[in-house]
């Protein structure tokens, strides 16, 4: 999952963030590039178009792309539903 971490770092606009929050977010075991790529392009780009929506909304610049926008609205969603964290059984 590190390396996802580094590959979208270097390439924010081409790979998404995958870690273990996301992954149970978007009910992955794998890294998501093609489904979330997919989702992007769907129905003539409208969730492309949504995201890019949130960006201005949120003020942030235009080096944000749409799809870190998709990865921070993800995480946040997981860590507000306490994904990603050790089970009371693991503990």
């Amino acid at each position: 999952m590190k390396a996802t971490k580094l590959i979208a770092r270097k390439r924010p606009r081409l790979y998404p963030i995958w870690d273990s929050v996301v992954s149970q977010v978007l009910g992955t075991e794998r890294a998501h590039l093609n489904p979330v790529r997919e989702a992007l392009r769907a129905d003539a780009g409208a969730l492309h178009r949504r995201l890019l929506s949130i960006r201005e909304e949120a003020g942030l610049p235009e080096e944000i792309s749409a799809l870190r926008v998709f990865d921070v609205i993800a995480w946040m969603d997981g860590k507000n539903r306490r994904l990603g964290e050790p089970s009371d059984l693991e503990r």
